[in-house]
């Protein structure tokens, strides 16, 4: 049996009907006997639905842009993206 760290990296797979049999009756399972894990998965469901009924995208922050942005120029070898 799987446990929970393995559980929610498999769940946006499981999410997407991207899991090999295996795989989804082993996370199947899991959800059997976890009521943690089978909470993080109502949470991701409802998520991706609300995100999903949404006609536009919400507008991103300038500075979380600008930020981005200069993450991604630097790259992450850079000395200043790793602090």
């Amino acid at each position: 049996m799987i446990d929970c760290r393995e559980a929610v990296r498999r769940m946006w797979a499981y999410l997407e009907e991207s899991l090999e049999a295996k795989h989804f009756q082993e996370f199947e399972t899991h959800l059997d006997t976890c009521q943690r894990c089978c909470g993080e998965l109502e949470f991701n469901q409802r998520m991706r639905q609300m995100v999903a009924e949404r006609e536009t995208p919400p507008p991103m922050p300038a500075d979380l842009r600008s930020r981005l942005e200069e993450l991604l120029a630097t790259g992450p070898d850079a000395p200043e993206a790793k602090a």
